[in-house]
């Protein structure tokens, strides 16, 4: 029997899978203080057009989504790290195909840019975009 293949990532999911990815990172023990201040709910939609326009390049986005981070005390590798195998087991849970690889990969290179950013070293290897 072939295994059911998951669809890949449509820029219409974007909100449904960040709920989904915000509910376990408020259940995250690690993770959740530092969203425990924000609704979550309320900022998905914006989160969404952040994501729309990395991945499928809408420009829906404008903003900047490093601020917010700044006004986190106490991030280290490990929180970055930890965001993003959530992220990772969120999208591979519902999404495989290129743009599902892409979000990740993005993530990847977010994190380790916002990481830099805030002088925390980071754990893993800097990760390089696939190819279209």
């Amino acid at each position: 029997m072939v295994p059911h293949s998951l669809p890949d990532l449509r820029d219409e999911d974007l909100e449904p899978i960040l709920v989904v990815f915000y509910d376990r990172v408020e259940r995250d023990p690690l993770l959740a203080p530092y969203f425990a201040v924000v609704d979550m709910r309320e900022h998905i939609p914006r989160i969404a057009t952040f994501w729309s326009t990395m991945i499928f390049h809408t420009g829906t986005y404008t903003g900047n989504a490093f601020r917010p981070h700044l006004e986190m005390p106490g991030l280290t590798a490990e929180h970055f790290g930890h965001w993003l195998a959530t992220l990772e087991q969120t999208v591979d849970d519902f999404h495989s195909g290129p743009n599902a690889e892409r979000m990740k990969a993005l993530a990847h290179r977010i994190a380790w840019s916002m990481q830099l950013r805030l002088g925390i070293t980071p754990l893993t290897e800097f990760k390089e975009l696939p190819t279209e």
